[in-house]
C-alpha cells in the first residue's frame, strides 16, 4: 500500500513537471514560425 502511494506521487510530480514546461499562449508557439521566414525573399506572382 505505502508502494502505491509513492508511485502515485512520483508521478503526480513528473505530470506537473511536464506541463509546466509547455509554453501558455498560442502567440508563444507560434515565435518559431515567424522567425524561420525572410519576408525579403518573397516576391508577388507575375500574370
Amino acid at each position: 500500500m505505502k508502494a502505491k502511494k509513492l508511485i502515485f506521487g512520483l508521478m503526480a510530480v513528473v505530470l506537473l513537471v511536464a506541463v509546466s514546461c509547455e509554453p501558455n499562449t498560442t502567440a508563444q508557439e507560434d515565435d518559431l514560425y515567424e522567425v524561420g521566414i525572410d519576408k525579403k525573399s518573397i516576391k508577388p506572382h507575375k500574370k
